[in-house]
């Protein structure tokens, strides 16, 4: 049996009931948060480790906490006013975002063989274009755990207008001179990216089920949301390859 002092200082004695894996439960215990898991300690059985990654949503009350879980398994903490930091600070370690671009290949394949002695090549500069709405949104959501402050900074319906005003952006650059060809160019290079803009409204779709969506979804809505945020970025990576091409032939 543990004692008080076995506990950190941010631990609460709550009241628990719910159902976990069809077994009901009403019963007191500690509850404690670390890096993976939401950890209930029973004064007389040994302690539940509720993983992050196994959360769906979390909803409060005023000395209340809901933790909802997969398989529909639900448990509710009460008893203490502190539960309801304990449910932002579940939400902030629960929705960290992971990076986004680890295994991309073209994002880093312009190299400074690609530098002209005169300064940066045409594929370098259109490389350059072509990322950085991305690599600006990546970086805004760098540090932010709130998930519908996450969404508002990567938004899908402004990164679309981002990305095509970037294949505008590249085709004035290819032919400053012509607009007729600019506009070929630009064509071109949205048709290579088709599965991209394609990514981009899954993201819009899903940052809309995470800002209006139910609490108890909230954050599995939020892991859907990432998975949709590395198809957009996969997507940019693969169309690359395709445009640098258009670009070496300009």
């Amino acid at each position: 049996m543990n004692s008080p002092s076995d506990f950190p200082p941010d631990a609460l004695s709550v009241q628990v009931v719910g159902i976990v894996r069809g077994r009901e439960i009403n019963a007191t215990a500690v509850v404690t948060l670390d890096t993976a898991a939401v950890v209930l300690s029973w004064p007389t059985a040994a302690a539940w480790r509720l993983e992050l990654d196994g959360i769906e949503g979390v909803g409060t009350g005023p000395s209340s906490l809901t933790v909802y879980l997969r398989d529909h398994d639900v448990l509710e903490l009460s008893g203490s006013d502190a539960l309801r930091p304990l449910a932002q600070a579940i939400v902030d370690r629960a929705c960290r975002m992971p990076e986004l671009t680890r295994g991309l290949r073209e994002l880093g394949a312009v190299r400074r063989t690609d530098i002209r002695a005169n300064g940066r090549s045409p594929l370098h500069t259109a490389h350059d274009m072509w990322f950085a709405p991305l690599l600006a949104a990546r970086q805004a959501v760098h540090g932010v755990s709130d998930p519908s402050r996450q969404v508002t900074l990567m938004d899908g319906a402004a990164l679309t207008a981002a990305m095509s005003a970037a294949s505008a952006q590249i085709a004035t650059t290819l032919a400053p001179e012509n607009a007729a060809e600019q506009r070929a160019l630009e064509a071109a290079i949205e048709d290579e990216a088709a599965p991209l803009f394609a990514a981009l409204e899954r993201l819009r779709l899903a940052g809309q089920t995470v800002q209006t969506g139910a609490t108890d979804t909230r954050i599995a809505d939020w892991r859907r949301w990432v998975l949709a945020a590395r198809d957009v970025f996969a997507g940019a990576d693969e169309a690359w390859g395709q445009i640098a091409q258009i670009v070496g032939e300009s």
